[in-house]
């Protein structure tokens, strides 16, 4: 199986007053660029505080205002206003926020008094990879420099105009901040092939130009010139603000072009790039994104030397002089916890989490049992203790450690349902349904509980045979889920499978299908569910899905197995090699390994060479259950049933809570 892969998020912020210089004998500093993981396209600076203690900040040119985590605020005593808030603007539309003032930040030799934040901003992620994030900082404090991102070398320096001060090259086009963003113009080339003759456009935009951004967005009509080579498809289209597990899955995707970029001018340079612009409001009015030109990120910034002349209202790129520098920001951060915070209860997470990144699982193991005897059966410690027994494969201790929290403290870290299925993975399934039943009739209730509560018990029903039971039960979960009631359509599947409904569960794929087509897995369940006599449905759905999507974000994997599981061998191998050829193509490592192992199984294909590509992913990474998955297909596709059961039942146990691993477990042992 291919892990999925996460949507980032982009900021763009309301208006906020400059946060001030505190002037002194230093007028530059230079500052490490923190990354989540090499090559990582969000970029952040440590920041210093008045008490001594310091913190992640995302470095963000299209956020007109900096944004603090709750915690970090209450942490350092920031004073939050009533009267002050309000809502801030973003791709996901209006968020609500509460001002707060920090009276003092340290960035590296320089420092800023009064810099206004918003305080707990919803959708604003805790780490980025590992690394915890502070918050973001916007143009309330980067307009104070002449601000220059070096990407290559992992730098930032930071430097004070003086008067007269005007170094930028005569090439620099003007950038406009009026608006709190750094707006500059950009010259974008696109072409295709129609006809057999290659046809071009090309025609300059104003964009803002957004290191927290990963690639290119156009907004409105700045992607009119464009629009004879774009495409038309519907894609998730989330910022800061998007809490999604509370979206509904009827209104998570929407409507986008598609531009395919093969050159721009940007900052005084010209670039060959390979970027699909996204264009938002191409087709109506674009209410939902008042005062948003659209974004210029890392894609385009990433192999540049970026200078930000705010004093000047300059912006221009170059080369990069400096020689390129692997900075390991996971073995800084892990290094800055040891040497500071070793023995705080209060950060044992965040430095556990530091040494599993690093693949010192038993540094983290440790860590977490010190911070249990100063923290008995605290409830975030005591599942991270457990969800590591897990992967290292003792499944028996992880059940254990889970069984000494109350339910209301395992549904609030995430894990109720994971202890309820695990359970019956054990082979403990009467255990599990009792727990199950108590907590819906009698757990103290715990906010958005009761819909984990209910889709617990009707897995752990299922597991009992009580299928009208299990089926009435997600059915009540999902009229509690926030997401509507598609929320546990594969579940309602698997229910379906268990009474040997293949129609029921066909319905459920149907339907999923129809909300969210870019969702590769319902083709191929609604594929393994459905014979001869429903190939020209299967097609007919398919292909209607599909036209939905982008070309190039379909899911050729399922959607090649699932032509596969039907008798069409010719046109499943044609997709598989489009899907292989796109999703395999620049991974490495273990990454690489799977991505192999996947494809080949699927389209039942050197299948020898599969099984050594996916023995070595599973050595590499023995708790990802993706991996485990992909085992599963391979020794299932080379005819060896106990082995891709055992493989299966690994892959469900090391994510309990995963209702397409709990229903490959079912189905093989059916077979």
């Amino acid at each position: 199986m291919l892990p999925l892969p996460a949507w980032a998020a982009s900021t763009e912020a309301a208006a906020s007053p400059q946060a001030q210089v505190v002037l002194g004998p230093a007028r530059s500093t230079q500052l490490d660029l923190w990354r989540g993981w090499p090559d990582g396209d969000k970029i952040m600076v440590l920041v210093g505080f008045p008490d001594g203690s310091d913190a992640l900040f995302l470095v963000d040119t299209g956020a007109a205002t900096s944004v603090l985590q709750k915690d970090i605020a209450d942490k350092l005593g920031v004073s939050e206003s009533a009267v002050d808030a309000g809502y801030i603007q973003g791709l996901s539309g209006q968020a609500p926020w509460v001002r707060g003032i920090l009276p003092e930040i340290h960035l590296g030799a320089l420092t800023l008094r009064g810099v206004d934040v918003a305080v707990g901003l919803p959708g604003l992620p805790e780490s980025i990879g590992a690394l915890p994030l502070a918050g973001i900082l916007g143009n309330n404090v980067w307009s104070n420099f002449v601000m220059t991102v070096d990407y290559p070398a992992d730098t930032l320096t930071l430097a004070l105009a003086g008067p007269g001060d005007g170094h930028a090259p005569r090439s620099a086009p003007a950038m406009d901040w009026s608006q709190n963003s750094a707006r500059t113009t950009l010259h974008l080339r696109t072409e295709a092939d129609v006809n057999g003759k290659r046809i071009h456009t090309e025609a300059d935009v104003d964009l803002d130009v957004d290191t927290g951004a990963g690639g290119l967005l156009l907004i409105g009509p700045r992607g009119e010139p464009f629009r004879g080579f774009s495409t038309v498809g519907e894609e998730p289209v989330n910022g800061l603000g998007a809490e999604l597990d509370k979206i509904p899955d009827a209104k998570l995707l929407s409507v986008t072009h598609r531009v395919p970029v093969q050159r721009t001018q940007l900052g005084g340079r010209t670039l060959d790039i390979d970027v699909s612009a996204r264009w938002l409001c191409a087709d109506g009015p674009c209410e939902q994104h008042p005062g948003l030109a659209g974004l210029a990120g890392y894609e385009v910034l990433r192999n540049h030397k970026v200078v930000f002349d705010f004093p000047h209202n300059r912006f221009w790129m170059t080369r990069s002089t400096a020689k390129p520098r692997d900075f390991d920001a996971l073995a800084a951060g892990l290094n800055r916890e040891l040497t500071l915070h070793a023995n705080d209860p209060e950060r044992a997470s965040i430095l556990a989490g530091l040494q599993w990144a690093k693949g010192d699982a038993a540094g983290a193991l440790a860590t977490l049992a010190a911070a249990l005897e100063k923290k008995p059966n605290d409830p975030e410690l005591t599942v991270m203790v457990a969800r590591a027994q897990g992967i290292s494969g003792d499944f028996t201790a992880e059940l254990k450690t889970l069984a000494t929290l109350e339910p209301a403290d395992l549904a609030e870290e995430d894990s109720w349902i994971d202890y309820i299925d695990g359970l019956v993975l054990a082979g403990r399934a009467e255990e599990a349904l009792a727990l199950a039943q108590q907590a819906v009739d009698n757990a103290q209730p715990v906010p958005d509980a009761t819909e984990d509560y209910l889709v617990a018990l009707s897995d752990a029903q299922l597991a009992n045979g009580q299928i009208e039971a299990a089926a009435s039960t997600i059915s009540a979960a999902n009229k509690a889920s926030p997401r509507g009631g598609s929320a546990h359509l594969i579940r309602v599947a698997r229910i379906a499978a268990t009474a040997k409904d293949r129609y029921g569960v066909i319905v459920a794929m149907r339907d999923l299908l129809r909300i969210i087509p870019l969702q590769g897995l319902p083709i191929w369940l609604y594929a393994l569910s459905a014979d001869a006599s429903d190939l020209s449905t299967f097609t007919q759905d398919v292909s209607q899905a599909m036209a939905r999507l982008h070309p190039d974000q379909q899911p050729f994997d399922f959607l090649g197995a699932g032509y596969m599981a039907l008798g069409e061998i010719e046109r499943a191998k044609a997709v598989l090699k489009t899907g292989y050829d796109r999703d395999c193509a620049e991974l490495v490592g273990p990454d690489r390994d799977n991505c192999d192992a996947w494809y080949w199984a699927l389209g039942k294909e050197r299948l020898d060479e599969a099984e050594q590509k996916s023995l070595a992913a599973m050595k590499a990474l023995p708790g990802n259950s993706a991996y485990a998955d992909t085992g599963a297909v391979v020794a299932m596709a080379r005819g060896d049933l106990a082995v891709a059961r055992e493989r299966a039942l690994r892959a469900a146990r090391l994510n309990p809570s995963d209702p397409y691993l709990l229903w490959q477990v079912s189905r093989l042992a059916a077979m």
